[in-house]
């Protein structure tokens, strides 16, 4: 598992090459969103040329400001207090990828702060890794490097085998 620390500057411009140079490897993903609504990311992927066509995401923005809800490789969340939910569908998008190497890219963990709190936040950062780390799925938390406080930074090094930036 890999912790990466992204500048808020370029943070959007990052997910989107690391998404696409990990599509671009054959892998199949699941991409989570606390940051921005899929459809933009969708957006930003294909006009980056990505293959799409093994990526799904779990997305906890558009039920809770209103967007777009009706595309089918996404599954929505109502509310990114809904920590269990986001595991059970990550559990459940396992099952529709078609690739045998595969990840799961989380953006951001910094945007689960905002709803959670410090402790609950690391049991589920534990949870999240440790589960992807026993499937074998390459796991990348991603962090907005300015907004990441000591006591997260300190919970991301304890569980990731690599720390990128933060």
């Amino acid at each position: 598992m890999a912790s990466i620390g992204l500048p808020a500057a370029n943070f959007h411009e990052g997910t989107v090459q690391l998404a696409t140079v990990l599509l671009g490897k054959k892998l199949g993903g699941i991409y989570i969103t606390t940051s921005r609504p899929s459809s933009h990311i969708v957006t930003e992927l294909e006009e980056a040329k990505a293959n799409l066509s093994d990526l799904y995401f779990v997305d906890l923005v558009s039920m809770t400001v209103g967007g777009n809800t009706d595309d089918a490789r996404t599954l929505f969340i109502e509310s990114p207090t809904m920590l269990e939910s986001i595991l059970l569908n990550i559990t459940l998008l396992e099952r529709r990828l078609k690739s045998k190497r595969r990840f799961v890219l989380f953006d951001s963990i910094n945007g689960l702060s905002i709803y959670s709190e410090p402790k609950v936040l690391r049991e589920f950062i534990n949870v999240l890794g440790n589960s992807m780390r026993i499937k074998e799925i390459y796991s990348m938390l991603l962090t907005v490097k300015e907004q990441t406080d000591e006591e997260l930074a300190a919970a991301l090094e304890l569980l990731s085998d690599t720390m990128i930036g933060v």
